[in-house]
């Protein structure tokens, strides 16, 4: 099975590199995404849970923060208000989107709430069985979801921006640029990420922690001028979408099957919306269009800023707001369920 793995996970890397070769948007991530849901759905799924995808988003979070520059811990403060107008319409969504799937599908009040939780797609699969409600289903969803964004966002990106934002991804410094020590340090900044979520678990914590470590070291121990080389920040990308792609898989595809057409009216609001979510958070703070619907798609953090490094577009900055959003999402999804379980309370009387 290792050896299964590991054959899959160069795969991966190869598909996305010749992905990038090809200029295709975000070549990296796509191409480990399109490998992952081939296997899924031809083969089996292979299970990544645990330290190796932990370790990927590490590699992820630290590559992002040796990137982050200071201001932009001020640019974060210009758009709080966008963000909690963003916020709110976001987790409003979920309420309303959950409501509909409960009408429209013979799911429980709590699975259908879950499942159209706007985020933190691994968080909220562990809790939702903590609430009772039924995890494989929100499971199937939530990967539906986050496969459906990573897949489209990229793509719908590259039709609508100038044809050479497709090559953006290998920008970086080569390999020779970047002495050994370096990479070491690097590495030990992913390993020390990784050691500190298992001892502080929070909400998108690897993410957060490698923002922090990664800036930290990358700006007060080693210095890079050109960063870290592409094919770091890339090999992350494919590996990163290996793991999401592969969970996508038959009996993911037969168990959203079982709510049927639902599912996919559900989904399209969610792409729907998320557009013209995008268009007002660019209105509020003047980011470009592309940018906002990176920062704002209720998708994964480390998926929607992997995306953000391959086109460069701002990935410190996206990163940050999809973890706020997170950690948001929940404080407040305690009080959300509460409310929830009432409702039930009162109806089942």
């Amino acid at each position: 099975m290792k050896r299964t793995k590991l054959l899959f996970l160069a795969a991966a890397v190869l598909t996305g590199s010749l992905f990038t070769y090809l200029q295709l948007p975000a070549g990296w991530l796509l191409g480990g995404l399109v490998t992952g849901i081939v296997c899924g759905m031809a083969y089996k799924r292979l299970v990544f849970d645990g330290w190796p995808f932990r370790t990927v988003l590490a590699l992820i979070g630290c590559n992002i923060g040796f990137m982050m520059e200071p201001g932009i811990f001020a640019l974060l403060g210009q758009y709080i208000f966008p963000l909690i107008l963003t916020l709110s319409l976001t987790m409003a969504l979920g309420v309303g989107l959950g409501w509909l799937m409960n009408r429209w599908t013979d799911l429980d009040p709590l699975t259908a709430y879950f499942c159209c939780v706007p985020g933190g797609a691994s968080e909220v699969i562990g809790l939702s069985s903590d609430y009772g409600a039924d995890n494989r289903m929100v499971a199937a969803f939530h990967t539906t979801r986050i496969t459906l964004f990573v897949l489209t966002i990229p793509i719908f990106i590259g039709l609508t921006t100038p044809a050479d934002i497709g090559s953006i991804g290998s920008a970086g410094a080569s390999v020779s640029e970047v002495s050994p020590a370096i990479i070491g340090v690097f590495g030990i900044c992913v390993v020390v990420t990784v050691l500190l979520y298992y001892l502080y678990k929070v909400p998108a914590g690897t993410l957060f922690y490698g923002l922090i470590i990664g800036f930290a070291v990358g700006h007060w121990v080693v210095t890079t001028d050109n960063g870290l080389p592409s094919v770091v920040g890339g090999s992350g990308q494919a590996l990163l979408g290996a793991m999401v792609g592969i969970r996508f898989d038959r009996p993911t595809f037969y168990k959203l099957k079982e709510i049927g057409r639902p599912s996919a009216v559900l989904l399209g609001f969610y792409f729907i919306f998320s557009l013209l979510l995008a268009l007002m958070f660019h209105a509020a703070t003047g980011l470009s269009y592309v940018t906002s619907l990176l920062s704002t798609v209720p998708a994964g953090a480390a998926e929607m800023s992997s995306t953000a490094i391959a086109l460069n577009l701002e990935p410190t900055l996206v990163s940050s707001l999809h973890i706020i959003r997170v950690l948001v999402l929940f404080i407040c999804l305690p009080f959300f369920v509460r409310l929830l379980q009432k409702l039930i309370q009162k109806q089942s009387v």
